[in-house]
Formats: C-alpha cells, structure tokens, sequence
C-alpha cells in the first residue's frame, strides 16, 4: 500500500488510535516529517501538538549509518553493537557535535526546552520508522517526564522494530509493518522533504 503524502498517511494514522485519545493527551512529533503527520492526527482530536528533537548517531567513517540516537539534553541510545563501529574517542566526538545540533534545532522549533508532560498521555509520532534510533532515545527520554502513558505512532514501521517498540510503549500504532523494507520513501508517492518554514508554520498554529 502507498500513500500520497504525509498529510494522507497521518490522516490513515489517526483513525487507528481513538481508542487512546482523552483530553489529557498530547502529540509529541519528531521534526521535521513527523510534524506533517502529527498535524493531522492533532487537528483531527483537538489536542496539543509539540515537538522534541532528536538526532542520529553515526560513525566517522559513515555519516549515513545511524547507530544510536541523542536527544537535546544528552539523553542518549546506544545498540549494544555500538563497539563495533565507534572508539570511545570517535563516540564521544560525535556525540559533542550531535548534542549542538539537536540542541540548535530544538531552540529554533521550540524556543526553550521546559516540557510539562507529568501526568500527560502522550503519543510519539514519526513519519516512519526503520531502525528506531531516533524514536528509542526519545523512549528513554520520556522515561524522565513523569509520564502517564506513552503510545507511538508512525504510517510505516519496520515489523522487527514494530515487535521492540510494544517492549517500550504501551501502544504502536501503524498502518504498515513490512517484514523487509529498504527506505520509508518506498510508501509515499510523495516524500519531499519538510522544510524548517512549514514545521513553524504548524507550530505557530498551536502556540
């Protein structure tokens, strides 16, 4: 199955998670894709949308292989096979940068940092999800928020992840779970890329 965008795919995501909804639930989305999709099922409940950044890992000697993840605050997700592809030099390196970057961005859609979701149910949502990394880490993350409920959300999630993922929330909610996919895109008939602008155009509509 394909869909057309992502303002179809979050419109299908949204129906698979009435169930979960009260008033006390907020949408957490992971820019910039993952802001689209959230839009739709916030628009579609009434309910608050906000972000949190979080970005991948990746070893020097390849930028496009993410292995592990870092939020803002340096809450970090690392797989146990992390040894094999960083020293702790290269690792901690990385991490320096990657936590300026993450922390930049989240200045830039946020404006601050301060999040007050104790007692919240929130739903996590990406606009697909291969290797976790980014999703994981913010697992951890809410992990310190005095949350009441954590749900994710996503279009298109990996059917190994979707397995380690109900380890980690109380719900996954997706449309699709292939067993072996190389690349989100392949479910979208259009994926371009989300610009900055259209991620604080959205936000500037629950401000």
């Amino acid at each position: 199955m394909m869909f057309s965008d992502r303002v179809d795919a979050g419109n299908q995501l949204a129906l698979k998670m009435a169930d979960v909804i009260d008033e006390n639930t907020v949408v957490l989305a992971i820019p910039r894709g993952g802001v689209v999709i959230g839009h739709q099922i916030a628009k579609r409940y009434d309910l608050q949308l906000d972000v949190i950044v979080s970005k991948k890992l990746t070893p020097p000697e390849n930028p496009e292989f993410g292995i592990g993840a870092i939020t803002y605050d340096g809450v970090t997700y690392l797989p146990d096979s992390y040894t094999k592809y960083f020293t702790q030099a290269s690792l901690q390196n990385e991490i320096s940068i990657k936590k300026a970057e993450v922390e930049e961005r989240q200045r830039k859609f946020r404006g601050n940092s301060e999040y007050d979701l104790a007692n919240k149910n929130v739903i996590l949502v990406d606009d697909g999800i291969a290797t976790g990394s980014t999703v994981l880490v913010v697992a951890e993350w809410l992990t310190t928020k005095k949350i009441l409920h954590a749900s994710i959300a996503s279009p298109v999630v990996a059917a190994d992840m979707f397995e380690l993922l109900n380890q980690k929330f109380q719900n996954v909610f997706a449309v699709e779970t292939p067993t072996n996919f190389m690349s989100i895109s392949d479910f979208y008939a259009n994926f371009k890329q989300v610009s900055d602008e259209e991620v604080l155009d959205i936000l500037k509509k629950y401000a």
